[in-house]
């Protein structure tokens, strides 16, 4: 990965550009634009996102970034971006290989002393072959100051019955309880929240549709404050 993460990177996950369906789910998006002069969601999250971020900022986008469509706003966006690949990336992610200034996070990147041990863990718990190859499965771990975050798609220990993403969430559970992780920062939800302590949700619905810092986001999960 050639972007490091640190305090000072930009989050958000789950923008879905050019998804029409989840304007229904999630009727805040359109409210929202709507209300600063935009008839298309996906232009005031695009320029939300470039007020915020300047071309040098680095950020971390955790997943499900577009739908058909919705490529042409990729090139527009400020910003050394990484992707952590979501559920509904793995068929598109590909594509970001056409642009310039952005990585694709696949697997797991265990980036703490104790990876390699954890990883070999994991492989005996699950199969090597597994961890390997399953496309949804996916994460960074990191220690940041003095916490240690696992940054991932979907949350961990929070799931509906029969999802079937479920032996892909197993792992990342699993991983978060080897590695000792702190915080879990991830997308997927949207609008929801885990109510799990040690769980932030930067979805673009929970952050006002506009990236942050990673450090004013240790703030607001430290003090529990509500954006």
């Amino acid at each position: 990965m050639k972007c490091p993460i640190d305090e000072n990177i930009f989050l958000i996950s789950d923008s879905h550009f050019g998804h029409k369906a989840v304007l229904e789910k999630e009727p805040s998006r359109l409210k929202s634009a709507k209300a600063c002069g935009y008839d298309d969601f996906y232009t005031f999250h695009k320029d939300l996102w470039n007020a915020a971020v300047g071309k040098k900022d680095r950020i971390l986008h955790l997943g499900d970034l577009y739908y058909p469509g919705g490529f042409s706003y990729l090139k527009e966006l400020k910003g050394r971006k990484i992707l952590v690949v979501g559920n509904n990336d793995v068929k598109r992610f590909e594509k970001l290989k056409e642009l310039k200034k952005w990585n694709v996070q696949q697997g797991l990147n265990l980036r703490i002393p104790q990876g390699g041990e954890i990883l070999q863990k994991l492989y005996d718990e699950f199969g090597k072959i597994f961890i390997k190859e399953d496309i949804y499965l996916n994460a960074i771990v990191q220690n940041i100051g003095k916490e240690r975050i696992m940054f991932s798609h979907f949350p961990v220990f929070n799931r509906k019955v029969n999802d079937r993403f479920a032996k892909s969430r197993d792992v990342l559970d699993r991983l978060f309880i080897l590695a000792d992780c702190s915080l879990n920062i991830h997308g997927h939800i949207h609008s929801r929240d885990t109510n799990n302590s040690f769980c932030f949700n930067v979805s673009c619905e929970q952050l006002g549709f506009k990236p942050k810092r990673l450090s004013e986001i240790l703030t607001l999960w430290r003090y529990k404050i509500s954006i």
